[in-house]
């Protein structure tokens, strides 16, 4: 396995230069206290599994997570039954301009009328009361080393220095603590396995105990914990406590299993919970020092895989280094954040997981968790996945293209009792969750709006454009094509016979029109258009690529060309509305319409100039003051713009301390102690959009080129540290993807690249750029080329 000094000499030695930052580890959250609140303790997650851990000398807390843990059940009756003949009526009220009535209209007879009540919850807490020789703590240090992905507390008590070590094992599907003492026979503790409700627990023997419940609707749960101990004693008591008593260590061993399949047919469960007891079986027979090994090598093979040097680090407590950062901005803070989020996506979406990562990852403590711990398909649960690609992380994106899959089969019922009962293909509304809801809520201006399906079917695309996968594409296609062939049926002519989508909104967003009437409702939204026009030629190049359904790609392409054109308003920004109705004093947190600048690719600074500029101008508007995923989604697009300082200033006001824990969705944002984002409440979201657009500064791979030698295949430009800030003044990239399968590393220095090594996965050809130089080049599969400053 890599070492990371190797790693970091590696790359640098492409061009004879031989440096690397000193410093504290650069992979690590450290603290000098226990965590008095949620958002102060650590994760920790083996994409299934996953604990909040607490750091507590006396009592100790491990808050539990299973991916598949909510309440409800299916819905099989969410959509609003012959909702479709109330379409023409409200497409009726849209064209005549009626948008206040429109709304009202919309919110009555176009809406879900059904409940949506379902959440993530917490497993449980696995706690503990330690007795300790004194109560006087010194030396205390709490730890989560990123690179090798464990959490450690040690501390001294009377003379004797204590060591807690915990991780969430994917190899072994169980999370597994060790504790230690340089003095034997002073470990001593009752452990306690427990849940808010629903619960119940019981000693299974001496040493392990189980819990079993459910959700209050059809899901059922079970949780094992065993402990082995070298010396002393081990009692339990038939409530399910175990005690121990006096040991040199002790190692705690927990598996957990539902019911829950991710299959419609199948009324989403029908999973063997016995498999709790099957893992801990086979991970009770290894010693612990092998299961730790095994973790490490697991995780640091998706790890290792990228590294980002920004400047050497510090060995102040990272919450003191977030504290300090406005002040400071100091680089490797920010390499900190890039680190944690990969941590976070490789912990929460590992690719054999039954769900994506929800709203908060997998960490998520109580019944009700903020907006339920959902799948926000207006923006949020897409964010999750921005960086999967560009991270090299390209298998921890599955899970939710299995998600996304699965949607198919209830959201070709929603087309049709929203769009009427001839309606090919699938449609879905704003927001999904465990049961499959395709449905759209209960109100705008957020729950009537069906733009989801063409955005997340992008993802489907994105994954074979990076990993160039075409046994994936072939069965991902069906998906797409369902997915397009709703929206070409669907499509409806506007004023000047352009083709848009009505009804349509810009989510929770509203305008004003020029006679002062107010709205959240539209005909040709922006952002559905750019939606569909992207869905569209994704499709087609999809197809391309497989070299199917050519009649059909053609009339994919024809539609995508009659959609109505992006425009540019009184202000010099990119319009919202079917009409020039922005307000220049808005910040809402939301740019939807700026989806065609990113994650999309349909403006573009050197294809689009104008549009470009329109996009900046938005930005300007809406301003650089939000919420922490809001922030991310800003830096991204001013990424995409070039503008690497402004990206910097956006990803700066993300590295505001909070524990603002209240709902705040104005000015809110921040990150917590423990560096999750703060929406506030905590969404995870914002951590991978700052994963992505640290990326899209280093790197993009957007833009796309006609080959005349293959014209049938997508060819993209690769652009080297297209929006370098100038704070960052020397550094290096390893391992970042860009589109056509390439792994790109980097070097500068004195904000200028001095060396790029660009390895072909497929074999074929990009373009290079940088600073207004190119090269067009060809590779041999496995082939890496290496580049200087001049792109030599």
């Amino acid at each position: 396995m890599k070492k990371h000094g190797f790693v970091i000499a590696l790359c640098a030695v492409l061009q004879g230069h031989l440096f690397a930052f000193s410093g504290a580890p650069k992979d690590l959250l450290l603290y000098q206290q226990p965590a008095g609140t949620w958002t102060e303790a650590l994760p920790i997650g083996n994409g299934r599994l996953g604990a909040m851990v607490f750091g507590g000398t006396e009592h100790e807390r491990l808050q539990l997570n299973e991916i598949t843990v909510w309440s409800g059940g299916p819905q099989r009756d969410t959509d609003r039954r012959d909702a479709y003949k109330s379409l023409p009526e409200l497409r009726q009220l849209l064209a005549d301009g009626k948008y206040d009535v429109a709304e009202k209209f919309a919110n009555a007879n176009f809406n879900s009328p059904a409940p949506y009540t379902a959440s993530y919850q917490t497993l449980g807490d696995l706690t503990y009361d330690f007795t300790l020789p004194s109560t006087n703590i010194s030396e205390y240090r709490r730890s989560l080393d990123l690179s090798q992905a464990l959490s450690e507390v040690s501390f001294q008590s009377g003379g004797i220095v204590f060591h807690r070590e915990s991780f969430a094992s994917a190899p072994a599907a169980a999370i597994m603590q060790r504790f230690t003492a340089d003095h034997p026979g002073s470990i001593s503790f009752t452990m306690h396995l427990s849940r808010i409700e629903r619960a119940h627990t019981r000693a299974l023997s001496p040493h392990e105990i189980e819990m079993d419940g459910d959700t209050g609707g059809v899901l059922r749960y079970r949780v094992l914990a065993s402990i082995r101990t070298h010396g002393g004693t081990v009692q339990s008591t038939p409530d399910g406590a175990l005690h121990v008593i006096g040991v040199d260590s002790a190692e705690v061993v927990l598996t957990a299993a539902t019911n829950y399949v991710l299959d419609y047919d199948a009324g989403y469960t029908g999973a063997n919970l016995d498999e709790a007891a099957k893992h801990m079986s086979a991970d009770m027979l290894l010693p612990y020092d092998i299961l730790r090994s095994q973790h490490i090598l697991d995780f640091r093979k998706y790890y290792d895989r990228v590294s980002l040097q920004l400047g050497p680090s510090s060995d102040k407590p990272t919450d003191e280094r977030l504290k300090e950062y406005a002040a400071q901005r100091d680089p490797s803070m920010l390499a900190l954040v890039y680190d944690y989020g990969r941590y976070l996506l490789i912990s929460s979406s590992r690719p054999d997981n039954p769900l994506p990562a929800n709203l908060q990852g997998i960490w998520g403590d109580g019944l009700t968790l903020p907006w339920l711990g959902d799948y926000h398909t207006n923006i949020n649960v897409e964010m999750n996945y921005w960086p999967a690609e560009t991270a090299n992380l390209s298998e921890m994106q599955l899970p939710m293209i299995h998600l996304i899959e699965s949607l198919v089969k209830p959201g070709e019922k929603t087309a049709r009792a929203y769009y009427g009962p001839q309606s090919p293909g699938w449609v879905m509304g704003y927001t999904t969750n465990a049961w499959g809801w395709t449905s759209p809520g209960e109100e705008l201006p957020w729950g009537v709006w069906f733009g989801a399906s063409a955005w997340v079917t992008q993802h489907l695309w994105e994954h074979y454009a990076f990993t160039r996968d075409l046994g994936y594409l072939r069965q991902a296609y069906p998906t797409m094509k369902g997915a397009a062939e709703f929206w070409m049926a669907n499509l409806v002519e506007g004023p000047d016979g352009k083709l848009i989508v009505s009804p349509s909104s810009s989510p929770e967003n509203g305008f004003r029109t020029d006679r002062g009437m107010v709205s959240e409702i539209d005909a040709g939204a922006t952002m559905d258009r750019e939606l569909v026009w992207n869905l569209l030629n994704n499709v087609a190049m999809a197809s391309s690529q497989l070299g199917v359904d050519a009649e059909f790609r053609e009339k994919a392409l024809t539609i995508r060309d009659r959609i109505e054109p992006l425009h540019i308003g009184r202000n010099g920004q990119l319009m919202e509305w079917s009409g020039d109705w922005d307000d220049p004093n808005s910040h809402h947190r939301h740019i939807s319409h700026l989806f065609a600048l990113f994650p999309g690719s349909q403006i573009s600074v050197t294809e689009t100039p104008k549009l470009a500029a329109a996009a900046e101008e938005t930005l300007r508007e809406r301003g650089d003051e939000s919420t922490g995923w809001a922030l991310t989604w800003r830096a991204n697009c001013w990424a995409r713009l070039h503008k690497g300082d402004r990206a910097l200033d956006l990803l700066s006001n993300l590295l505001h301390y909070t524990k603002e824990n209240g709902t705040n969705m104005e000015d809110g944002g921040g990150l917590y102690p423990d560096l999750f984002d703060a929406h506030p409440p905590f969404q995870i979201d914002g951590n991978f959009g700052a994963v992505s657009a640290m990326n899209e500064m280093l790197l993009q791979s957007q833009d796309q080129y006609v080959d005349p030698t293959a014209t049938h295949r997508d060819r993209y430009y690769i652009d080297l540290l297209p929006a370098l800030p100038q704070q960052w003044r020397t550094g290096l990239v390893r391992g970042l993807l860009a589109r056509g399968g390439f792994e790109v590393s980097e070097q500068w220095a004195d904000g200028r690249l001095v060396s790029a090594a660009i390895t072909s996965r497929g074999g074929v050809a990009a373009i290079i750029r940088y600073q207004g130089r190119q090269v067009s080049l060809t590779w041999k599969q496995g082939e890496t080329i290496k580049l200087d400053g001049n792109l030599k």
